[in-house]
């Protein structure tokens, strides 16, 4: 054996009997890790160490100050043999302390690494690994642990579950979120927000389960107070979101006055969830005043804010909020700008949208999206500035996308642009052949432009290929009971007496000079089903049930799912004035305030 050989063997066998050198040598070290171990040295020498609690004090103080290496030297030399409390100590501080691959390499380390392994996790080993990994990884950690820990694991730990909560609800696992939660013998607050949160996440991501998601939210909530659990802030800004997604204002209202009463807080992230429901249930007037209210009104809040103003068409009250913005020092950010544009868009100011939009990344150093570009070809293509519209298509930086193209094609059939509809049409069936509204839309393009035998042939293609439209729904809210219609609907308690106000309604609008739009009738089906008479419209059920179940005089507020035919948006204009009630109705593009015979839209939408 060589010299070098037997050095490198004595040091070797050095660092076995010493297991923490560098705390040995402490000039080596900077002067937080000087004074750490000179505590490790007092807590050692005094006894100290021989106590859970104590040395898992000081395993934490450790973790911001010395590497994993000497972490696990610090937790394995310890007077106390290793246990799983010391070890979640550990993991504990490291994930706290922003240190995720120090963590990671920790849980390996004491629980993966030999076999059988040095430690076995329990139900706290995980949540701190949850909080700090990305979604992706904090799912792969959640899949484990319930395989490591058993599926009943959550049931028996309120920690344990209400983190795996957490985790599906960031990940989108609505289903793995309910079976957890489901699990839980007696689900805390934590544990019931969770899987609203995730609900709530379910409803902001996905257009198509909006309703469905926001229906369960409310339906948790009602279960929630059933069982005397107190909801906080945290509860509230997803019941309020629910609220306004179905445009239930009784509801929302009561959360609010439950905030205010209970004194809980009404933060920024409160105010904007307010502003947001009060807009989407039609009611801009208390959207303005929570607004007015808040006190810490940040981008997110102004912007939710100036969206409600832009689906209401108010544009010009638009503009000038975003001025007040700018002097108030708060940050702008795409969102903004898309919300001024689009009010322009649905106020008809198309230069003053224009400015904003060629502003946008000179002045506020933002790069447009393809968001902005939709919005500026539809307020474009509703100005009837067609060429306008196709031009910057063809400028665009982007790929332009289905909802481009859309917006040119029902522009293209209002105006009697045939070449450039079926142009557009071309590059549409390239892009989403299968989807049913694009059919639709095309039957009504050429149904507008009097080309009925395409419009016939664009429907037979439809039903060959199996694709079936949504159907129209509308939603009412009735001295706080939601009410929902489908084209046709007969099963509604009151139906008799709805079929009997339809009827009734009708002859009243004839007396008046009213007659139903045939083209509607027979091809204007985007919105509902070309075989039902457009009487019996969603929203035409919707009216004539509010005509019946409401106070007079009282304001109708419908919720429907698809944009209103031009039928149904004349109808109501007159039962807004025959009647003498205001009718606001949300439809997928916007809000329409009938009075008096006249809708705020002006006639395009």
């Amino acid at each position: 054996m060589g010299p070098a050989t037997a050095a490198a063997e004595a040091a070797l066998a050095r660092r076995a009997a010493d297991p923490l050198p560098a705390l040995r040598r402490r000039d080596a070290l900077p002067l937080p890790a000087r004074l750490f171990a000179q505590l490790h040295a007092l807590v050692l020498t005094a006894g100290l160490a021989r106590h859970s609690p104590n040395f898992s004090l000081l395993l934490r103080l450790a973790s911001p100050l010395l590497p994993v290496s000497h972490r696990l030297r610090l937790l394995l030399s310890s007077p106390l043999p290793p246990t799983t409390f010391l070890a979640n100590s550990l993991l504990l501080a490291s994930s706290s302390s922003r240190c995720l691959p120090s963590a990671l390499s920790l849980y390996a380390l004491l629980f993966l690494s030999s076999s059988p392994p040095l430690l076995r996790p329990n139900a706290f080993t995980y949540p701190p690994l949850f909080r700090a990994a990305p979604p992706a990884l904090a799912l792969a950690l959640a899949t484990h642990s319930v395989k490591f820990l058993g599926a009943h694991a959550a049931s028996c730990d309120r920690v344990l579950g209400a983190a795996l909560l957490g985790v599906f609800a960031r990940c989108g696992r609505i289903a793995s979120c309910r079976r957890v939660f489901d699990r839980i013998a007696h689900p805390d607050l934590p544990a019931w927000n969770a899987l609203l949160s995730a609900y709530a996440r379910l409803r902001a991501r996905d257009v198509a389960c909006a309703t469905s998601a926001a229906d369960a939210i409310l339906e948790l909530f009602v279960r929630m107070l059933s069982l005397a659990i107190e909801p906080n802030e945290i509860t509230l800004v997803a019941v309020i979101g629910a609220c306004g997604e179905l445009g239930a204002v009784s509801h929302g209202v009561w959360a609010h006055t439950y905030a205010v009463k209970r004194r809980l807080a009404v933060n920024c992230i409160v105010a904007t969830a307010l502003v947001e429901m009060y807009a989407g249930c039609g009611r801009l007037d208390l959207a303005e005043q929570v607004f007015a209210a808040a006190s810490d009104r940040d981008t997110r809040c102004y912007n939710a804010m100036l969206h409600g103003l832009a689906v209401h068409g108010h544009g010009r009250a638009a503009l000038s909020l975003l001025d007040r913005m700018h002097g108030a020092g708060v940050p702008v950010d795409g969102v903004t700008v898309l919300s001024v544009m689009c009010a322009c868009a649905h106020a008809g100011l198309v230069d003053e949208g224009l400015d904003y939009f060629d502003r946008m990344e000179i002045e506020f150093g933002i790069e447009p999206r393809i968001e902005h570009y939709g919005c500026m070809i539809d307020m474009l293509s509703r100005a009837g500035r067609l060429n306008n519209a196709e031009k910057l298509i063809h400028e665009m930086l982007i790929v332009p996308n289905a909802a481009i193209y859309r917006s040119l094609i029902r522009a293209c059939g209002i105006h009697g642009k045939l070449e450039l509809g079926e142009k557009m049409i071309a590059e549409l069936m390239r892009l989403e052949p299968d989807d049913s509204g694009n059919h639709v839309l095309i039957s009504n393009f050429y149904a507008r432009t009097n080309r009925w035998e395409d419009a016939k042939k664009a429907r037979k293609e439809m039903k060959s290929m199996g694709i079936d439209k949504n159907p129209g729904s509308s939603l009412v809210d009735i001295n706080g009971v939601l009410h929902e219609f489908l084209v046709g609907d007969k099963t509604h308690p009151a139906s008799k007496e709805i079929y009997t106000m339809v009827e009734e309604i009708e002859t009243r609008l004839i007396e008046c000079g009213r007659r139903s739009s045939t083209s509607s009738a027979l091809f204007d089906v985007e919105e509902e089903d070309k075989a039902d008479t457009l009487s019996y419209h969603s929203e035409r059920l919707a009216i004539a049930f509010a005509l019946i179940a409401s106070n007079p005089g009282a304001p109708i507020r419908i919720i429907k799912n698809l944009r209103v035919c031009a039928d149904c948006h004349e109808s109501a204009k007159l039962v807004s004035r025959v009647y003498g009630r205001e009718i606001v109705m949300r439809d997928r593009t916007r809000f329409h305030h009938f009075r008096d015979g006249v809708c705020s839209c002006g006639d395009f939408w």
